[in-house]
């Protein structure tokens, strides 16, 4: 059996493009969502009110709800305990299930996850190399420095996103599923697998198309709080369109062709998805967005300071 284990939110469209990509292949689907957000902020159970949506998946689909969430623990200690709870719909697993572990926006490719589940080996960790893209379906990570919480493997030359972590459930920690996140690359049972697929970051949402509401809602909710300030969220597209990390990290973003490098199912139903790709940009908007953000930079400051004064 193929189980595949996903923390929601309210990416709904990228839920829905992650369960018509996987169902040929997966045949459990465990969601996990819970009531609050992991910055501890009450919220909606999305897929619960959305539920239609997914009516010809339904009956694949273990839905969790978390309404236990602690009050007095960081934001990354709450993340932690929602997803752990993953776990509480595998205990009649064995250890010869296949078990599928990863945000739902990283979306692992059939083509591979197909050839290896033939031939898997329950006593390894797989890390899928995935592509990384933000905000846009077509705007891409190319310069390698933007990884997940599990790094790379040494000596790669095109580092690239290890999201999605297939492996039996011998290997889940006693301090939880999650920590598989965390496994090193250099942990003997791991085993990277190229071209695993997609990292969708930053785009699903609730029924909303504007690119800067999508990203704010995202940011207020996560656990990294540090990037939840005025001038990330009021800088996003413009970001986007320079090429640069919408937080300001090390990375760089070019736009991408949406082509044949991409899961078939969304190339079949590209205008379903059109709010999520970016349209190409040319050099004079390049430069106008430049000139535009810096002069809206100098505005925030000039009203912090009026605030100040007043």
């Amino acid at each position: 059996m193929v189980i595949d284990c996903i923390p929601f939110f309210n990416e709904l469209d990228i839920l829905k493009l992650r369960l018509h990509i996987l169902d040929p292949l997966v045949d459990r689907f465990v969601i996990e969502e819970a009531t609050h957000t992991f910055s501890g902020l009450p919220k909606d159970l999305c897929f619960e009110k959305n539920r239609e949506m997914f009516e010809e998946f339904l009956p694949k689909i273990t839905y969790l709800v978390v309404d236990n969430s602690p009050e007095e623990i960081s934001t990354h200690e709450r993340d932690k305990f929602q997803k752990n709870a993953l776990a509480k719909a595998l205990t009649d697993a064995s250890d010869e299930d296949v078990l599928i572990l990863s945000d739902v926006d990283e979306i692992p490719n059939p083509a591979v996850l197909q050839e290896l589940v033939k031939r898997f080996d329950p006593d390894k960790i797989y890390h899928l190399a995935q592509r990384n893209f933000y905000c846009y379906l077509n705007m891409e990570e190319v310069s390698g420095n933007l990884l997940s919480i599990t790094g790379e493997f040494p000596g790669v030359e095109r580092r690239m996103w290890l999201g999605t972590k297939v492996f039996a459930k011998k290997n889940i920690p006693e301090s939880g599923i999650i920590d598989l996140r965390e496994i090193s690359p250099e942990d003997p049972r791991s085993v990277r697998v190229a071209d695993g697929g997609w990292h969708f970051g930053y785009m699903g949402s609730c029924h909303e198309t504007d690119v800067s509401r999508r990203v704010g809602t995202k940011v207020v909710a996560a656990a990294h709080q540090e990037y939840n300030t005025e001038d990330v969220l009021a800088e996003v597209k413009d970001r986007l369109i320079l090429g640069e990390d919408i937080f300001g990290r090390n990375a760089v973003f070019q736009w991408a062709v949406v082509d044949e490098s991409y899961p078939q199912y969304l190339l079949e139903h590209k205008s379903e998805y059109d709010y999520l790709i970016m349209p190409p940009i040319s050099r004079g908007k390049k430069a106008f967005v430049k000139i535009w953000m810096l002069i809206k930079r100098f505005c925030r400051k000039v009203r912090r300071r009026i605030r100040r004064i007043l």
